[in-house]
């Protein structure tokens, strides 16, 4: 208690609030070297030191260099601008021997202390929000399956298809539904994997992440209905260009950067990036899709669940160490290497002798000359074990320059302009033949019980 009533985001607050922001505090480990904190990281997370002493540390942009800043100890204090507002950390902050911190994130803070003023001045605009999302979640709500007609086939898969669909009586309003077969995902022991998929979707209200509106289901298939985005995959794109120039490279690693920075400031690890996995909406942004795997973990914790795609995935996942958001860096590092060559640096006959190559580091891989240095650095400062999350992107030589804000605005140029005629224009994803399978058995096994 003695400890909140220093920091000064808690002063002024009532004892019975104090003594419940104690009581929903995490306590955290950490060891000797651990990174608490990353320079450049989005953060909604703020740290009371417990036990230990912390080293606090900034990175030099122009020469590269870390410059030890103090040492914190017991008592001491960080993080405490995330409470007010999205924080970008402005220093690291790094375990110096065994370390204990009492952690908070912002949306428990907020929780708490909702009847005060929202000290980053935000409450009009979220109050916006949140009459927008409630207005939205009434509209789709009130939707059923009989309301859509099918126009055309957008993907397909082992677990299904993805249809584009109209509403029948409002043609111009159209979305990707995404259509599971219930027995195959109990075949496959996917269960989990699905309703993670749904929460994580459902809740996640990012520019840069695929809407997912509202889920249906009968006793063959489950159906996703999400946010259209007619300008096609990337991997399309890649495919018929062969790779991009740096300056594309860096508009798409942009997306996905910001597509992290939301889903790591939850607690959440993706897993499966890949160039399949970003699809271009008509303005030409890309937007992550499909989070099968993905799974919300907390702050600063691991999961050891083997996933992902065999030329993607890192090397803590190989090896069986446990994993956090540094293997979503680690992929990031491996999609800007495909983006700018046109294939992954690792690659073998079969996932085994990739998982091989991967083993043996980034350094083993012969960069072709038309990868920039400054590129280079940054995918092999990407391609390290344990790299814990946005590092220094922000301020990293190949972003030099680049409009950040103009791209969270969206009012920063794409790259690549697809050609979408209207709500309906498929003419961006390959063609795919209709659906001649018959249809699946039924499961009612009720697992799909929050669908």
């Amino acid at each position: 208690m003695d400890f909140l009533k220093s920091v000064p985001s808690f002063q002024g607050l009532p004892e019975e609030t104090l003594s419940k922001l104690a009581d929903v505090m995490e306590e955290t480990h950490y060891e000797d070297g651990d990174y608490i904190i990353r320079q450049g990281a989005r953060g909604d997370t703020f740290f009371i030191i417990s036990k230990g002493q912390v080293s606090v540390t900034q990175g030099d942009a122009a020469n590269q260099e870390t410059i030890h800043l103090r040492e914190l100890g017991r008592g001491d204090w960080f993080g405490e601008r995330a409470l007010q507002g999205e924080d970008v950390r402005t220093a690291n902050v790094v375990a110096a021997g065994l370390v204990t911190c009492l952690v908070i994130d912002r949306d428990s803070f907020k929780h708490l202390i909702g009847g005060l003023d929202d000290v980053s001045n935000k409450g009009y605009e979220d109050a916006e929000l949140k009459a927008k999302y409630e207005a939205e979640n009434a509209f789709f709500s009130s939707l059923k399956l009989t309301d859509f007609n099918i126009i055309d086939t957008l993907g397909v898969g082992g677990f299904g298809r993805v249809e584009l669909v109209q509403l029948k009586n409002e043609e111009a309003k159209t979305f990707a539904m995404k259509i599971l077969k219930k027995r195959h995902i109990v075949d496959t022991r996917q269960q989990e994997h699905i309703r993670s998929e749904k929460h994580i979707m459902t809740d996640a209200h990012c520019d840069f992440i695929v809407r997912l509106y509202r889920t249906f289901k009968d006793s063959k298939y489950l159906y996703m209905l999400m946010e259209a985005c007619l300008g096609g995959e990337l991997w399309t794109l890649l495919r018929d260009r062969g790779s991009f120039e740096d300056s594309t490279t860096r508009f798409y690693t942009g997306c996905v950067v910001e597509a992290f920075a939301y889903l790591h400031a939850k607690g959440i690890i993706y897993r499966d990036l890949k160039p399949e996995n970003l699809i271009l909406d008509s303005r030409g942004y890309a937007k992550l899709v499909d989070f099968g795997f993905a799974k919300k973990i907390g702050c600063c914790k691991k999961t050891w669940t083997f996933c992902g795609t065999p030329e993607y995935v890192a090397p803590e996942i190989i090896l069986n160490k446990g994993h956090d958001v540094s293997a979503d860096y680690w992929s990031l590092g491996i999609l800007m290497y495909e983006l700018l060559t046109g294939s992954p640096p690792f690659s073998g006959p079969d996932p085994m002798k990739t998982y091989n190559v991967i083993l043996r580091g980034i350094d083993m891989i012969e960069f072709p000359k038309k990868i920039t240095k400054n590129a280079a650095n940054l995918i092999k400062k990407l391609c390290r074990v344990d790299v814990n999350s946005e590092t220094d992107l922000f301020v990293f030589r190949w972003f030099e320059g680049f409009n950040w804000e103009g791209l969270k605005k969206g009012t920063l140029t794409p790259p690549i302009n697809p050609n979408v005629s209207s709500p309906t224009d498929t003419s961006n994803f390959d063609s795919f033949p209709e659906d001649s399978d018959e249809p699946p058995p039924d499961d009612n096994s009720g697992w799909d019980y929050d669908f």
